[in-house]
């Protein structure tokens, strides 16, 4: 009689076991080898600022995520703005400037996820023979900028340092890469371009051009954005960020790993790795600094009547924390 309660008792454990085992099997399998696959395709900007996506590509970081990812690769984060909104791919990388001036069109979009940071990637550079030695030595100069952007944005501050205006010169309007086409045409005496646009200038004109030292002057971020976001485009921009977040991490303990595959994405040289390097910052973050370095660059774009529209929109309706706050609700400091 013992021995038979002892048998139904040992078959009601390791029944009960069995059941265990195959729940957590099924729920393992249902959040890892189950979990639904998105294709999403994003315009990344050819810059070491979207180092995050290389790295991310290169280590297969998006396979363990909800995203199978494709990359339009373009030239410039107004590039990959318009594609956003046009509606040729989910998602992109623009700058904080790009989204300043595009949000005073009150456009539906947002973004999700700065994921770097710099204060040196936009550069003034000037014709040696100009003997440009401060700030006020540019009226009535020539230069040439990327309209609209973070290369404009960064004149202004520039000329406000000596109380002169964008009036107090000629500013003329270039894409990134045919910047340095319009100094080597004498078309303007300075330019303002940002990397690497800015290294390979300098290694083309040698000792025709000047770099001046504009460090800590402003700072730029890059930032995930898509269109305004229903709550499958957040389940995705979720999932790209959890593959941004094991690639920022890589990048943090693997330097010199990083810097490969970057040189090999964007054929770059190792000097110009080691010359932007230092002033990258990888880190996902969705903070204050965002909400008023874009306020401040629309303020601006208002006040300097650069754009046709007079009210400064709500930056906040421009941001979407949804995302973030599954992956890293520490790195979240915004309202919605």
């Amino acid at each position: 009689m013992v021995i038979s309660i002892i048998k139904i008792l040992t078959v009601s454990i390791i029944s009960l076991l069995i059941i265990i085992c195959v729940a957590l099997f099924y729920s393992y399998a249902e959040s890892n080898w189950w979990q639904p696959k998105y294709s999403v395709t994003i315009a990344v900007s050819k810059t070491p600022l979207s180092t995050p996506f290389y790295v991310a590509k290169a280590i297969g970081a998006f396979d363990k995520t909800c995203v199978n990812v494709k990359f339009d690769n373009v030239v410039g984060g107004q590039k990959a703005f318009t594609k956003v909104m046009t509606g040729d791919v989910d998602f992109g990388t623009s700058s904080d400037s790009v989204i300043a001036f595009q949000s005073l069109a009150n456009k539906g979009f947002v973004t999700h996820a700065m994921f770097v940071q710099s204060n040196n990637d936009v550069k003034f550079l000037s014709r040696s023979s100009e003997k440009v030695d401060s700030v006020f030595d540019l009226k009535g100069k020539k230069i040439g900028v990327i309209q609209g952007t973070a290369s404009e944005y960064f004149v202004s501050i520039l000329l406000a340092l000596e109380g002169l205006t964008t009036e107090d010169v000629t500013l003329r309007y270039y894409k990134p890469e045919a910047l340095i086409n319009g100094f080597i045409n004498n078309e303007v005496d300075a330019f303002v371009p940002w990397e690497p646009f800015a290294f390979n200038s300098t290694k083309q004109l040698r000792d025709k051009v000047k770099v001046h030292n504009t460090k800590n002057l402003n700072s730029l971020s890059f930032n995930l954005i898509s269109l305004t976001a229903d709550n499958l485009l957040v389940e995705k921009a979720k999932c790209i960020i959890q593959g941004l977040s094991i690639a920022t991490d890589y990048i943090a303990g693997n330097q010199e790993e990083s810097k490969q595959i970057v040189m090999r994405e964007l054929n770059l040289s190792a000097a110009f790795i080691e010359w932007v390097w230092p002033d990258y910052i990888f880190k996902l973050a969705l903070n204050q600094s965002l909400i008023f370095s874009v306020q401040s660059q629309a303020i601006w774009a208002v006040a300097t009547q650069m754009s046709e529209f007079e009210k400064v929109s709500d930056v906040e309706r421009f941001i979407d924390s949804r995302a973030m706050l599954q992956v890293i609700p520490n790195a979240v400091n915004v309202s919605q």
